[in-house]
């Protein structure tokens, strides 16, 4: 199908305009879903959201601290603690192999390693080479004096974690400034490319067809006019200086041609009076000029057929006569020219295939570069998700070490009261012992007494003879009853002063004991104190690490919007060097003679496909499965 080089160039100049602006409307369309905070990036915040709520991490070791402080107060719990921490340090030595070798930078791992895990190991050396062998041989006093010294190794291992939380806030916000101004960047370069593509291509179309179509138009439309013989209309564009120019003025001298023409055939009319032989060899030149000018308006009318219907190698090869050869040689120069322009086209647009490739294999390595910032923002993004879950769940634990150590002050004051009534009760026994031995002091001495009067009377009877023998008989027996009597008393006496030395031994050992429980009491109270602080700290530190862990998801975010912009340039510097392609394709409804334009390279995929990589924060829950399980039975024997 033979269409003409204006409509070529016009189906052209659409052509590339829509495809142009459909591919910045589908990078916009791409970029707003992909964006931060958009639909398909909410879904993966929520599902690393709800990893972070689920696993606590191994490196923050308030989860062994608080299983001691457990073990502590039960001590029939502490085998199973101690096989819980034990689990815990494992998890803790796999969590810190794993973060020497990470693409953290290089700060934070120096920090993590000479702050945090430093501490970290006191504490551990601390746990496995005195607390747990005092756990195993159940010595609570010892357990207890070991905690006091355990507490302040955690704390200074709790000062240092927050430390680098500072430093990684810092660190986070510095990416996050980073990547915004990264992806403003590409945006703008981005937009600034496709428009100007855009603008470059309806100039160069309309700049093309107003140069060169619109006069060649109207030169064929006149070359029919002076065809037809009319000789008046002047010619058109004789006044560039161009190729267009020299064909118009070629055109002018055919013109003058034809006017001398007409003028020798009006002459030759006037003339006609001259002789036969003078009028036929004028009209034999006159045929001759007429049959000169036919065949150059003819051939130049097939030349400007040619040029319409795209055919730029055509050139006028049969000499004119003398006068009008002029003509064919600035016509074919013209041609030869316009020819050179649209090899100059084709050979623009071989550079801008060029450049294109150039741009995609350019977004190609900067994708490759984001992938791995992304990878390391995930990678500090799942540390500080495991720090906020524990320190949440460090917590609720301490909440509940708080009730169960307000039951032991409760059990402890309940022993006091007890302890108080005991020693009142010893107290009221004490007294009753002093009364019975007042009381038998009085039976010792009417027995002395009656021991005397009895004496008497046998003294008496003994005087009186036989008359008071029988009187003398029972006296005896009196005596020797009240001799029995006080023997009896002075055994009771001895017995109740010896049970009174008990009772207020007794009393002693329960006033100690009453002492001893006031004294648990207070200490009860002063561990509820602590753990009260513990608890009020966990909260804070768990608001804090929330707010942080939403800052690095929001770099997260960034991280992944710059891979979907990078994405996006590239596949428009994709569509771009397809456009390109397009157009050696219309160029290629001319025929221009040899060149040394090549067509465009094929386009090459705008980005590899690379396995992904699996991200640490899936890794820590398949470590940290067993793990949960097991804090879930410690809570079923705390509230047990």
């Amino acid at each position: 199908m033979n269409i003409s080089i204006a409509k070529s160039l016009i189906a052209f100049g659409v052509v590339m305009t829509i495809g142009l602006a459909g591919s910045v409307g589908l990078q916009q369309i791409a970029l707003n879903r992909l964006k931060v905070n958009g639909p398909i990036y909410e879904q993966v915040v929520n599902g690393k959201d709800l990893v972070a709520d689920i696993l606590p991490p191994p490196l923050f070791v308030v989860e062994s601290y608080m299983l001691a402080l457990e073990a502590s107060d039960f001590p029939e719990l502490a085998d199973a603690n101690a096989a819980k921490i034990a689990k815990l340090q494992q998890d803790y030595n796999e969590r810190r192999a794993y973060w020497k070798t990470s693409s953290l930078p290089q700060s934070l791992k120096d920090q993590l390693a000479d702050a945090v895990l430093t501490k970290s190991d006191v504490f551990w050396q601390e746990m496995n080479g005195e607390v747990l062998p005092a756990l195993a041989a159940k010595d609570t006093a010892k357990v207890k004096e070991l905690l006091v010294h355990l507490k302040g190794t955690f704390h200074l291992h709790q000062d240092a974690v927050e430390e680098l939380v500072t430093s990684s806030n810092d660190f986070l916000s510095g990416q996050e400034s980073g990547a915004r101004e990264e992806i403003d960047r590409w945006t703008i370069f981005s937009l600034s490319a496709a428009g100007g593509s855009i603008l470059l291509l309806i100039g160069g179309t309309l700049l093309l067809r107003r140069r060169t179509i619109v006069p060649l138009e109207s030169m064929r439309a006149y070359m029919g006019v002076l065809a037809g013989g009319d000789y008046t209309r002047d010619v058109p564009h004789s006044e560039r200086s161009d190729e267009i120019g020299a064909m118009a003025k070629s055109v002018a001298v055919f013109k003058a041609k034809a006017q001398e023409h007409q003028r020798l055939e009006t002459e030759a009319e006037a003339n006609r009076t001259l002789s036969e032989r003078q009028r036929a060899e004028q009209e034999q030149v006159r045929a001759r000029e007429a049959a000169d000018i036919k065949f150059a308006v003819d051939a130049l009318a097939g030349g400007l057929g040619q040029l319409a219907s795209g055919n730029l190698t055509h050139r006028i090869e049969i000499a004119f006569a003398p006068p009008l050869d002029v003509v064919r040689r600035d016509f074919n120069a013209a041609v030869e020219q316009l020819e050179d322009a649209l090899r100059k086209v084709g050979q623009n647009a071989q550079a801008i295939a060029t450049n294109s490739n150039r741009v995609r294999s350019a977004t190609g390595d900067l994708s490759k570069r984001t992938e791995q910032q992304a990878a390391s923002v995930e990678e500090t993004a799942a540390a500080l998700e495991q720090i906020t879950t524990t320190v949440t769940d460090s917590s609720r634990r301490a909440d509940e070490a708080g009730r169960l150590v307000i039951t032991a002050r409760e059990n402890a004051e309940k022993s006091g009261d007890i302890v108080r009534r005991a020693i009142a009760a010893m107290g009221e026994i004490e007294a009753s012992s002093n009364e019975i031995s007042n009381i038998i002091g009085v039976i010792d001495d009417i027995a002395f007494q009656t021991n005397l009067l009895a004496l008497n009377a046998g003294v008496e009877a003994a005087r009186a003879g036989e008359a008071g023998k029988g009187f003398a008989v029972v006296a005896q027996e009196v005596r020797e009853l009240a001799q029995r009597s006080a023997g009896a008393a002075k055994e009771i006496k001895t017995l109740i002063n010896t049970s009174g030395e008990q009772v207020k031994n007794g009393v002693a050992l329960v006033g100690e004991t009453g002492q001893a429980l006031d004294q648990i009491g207070r200490q009860v109270e002063a561990i509820n104190a602590n753990v009260a602080a513990i608890v009020d700290a966990s909260r804070e530190q768990a608001t804090g690490l929330k707010e942080i862990n939403q800052a690095v998801n929001t770099i997260d975010q960034g991280t992944q919007q710059n891979t979907s912009m990078v994405v996006e340039s590239n596949a428009a510097s994709h569509s771009l060097a397809n456009e390109a392609e397009a157009l050696f394709n219309l160029l290629g409804r001319f025929r221009i003679g040899a060149t040394n334009q090549t067509a465009a390279s094929p386009v090459a995929e705008a980005h590899q496909r690379h396995t992904p990589v699996e991200s640490p924060a899936r890794r820590l829950t398949a470590k940290l499965a067993g793990a949960l399980g097991g804090r879930t039975g410690a809570a079923e024997s705390a509230a047990s």
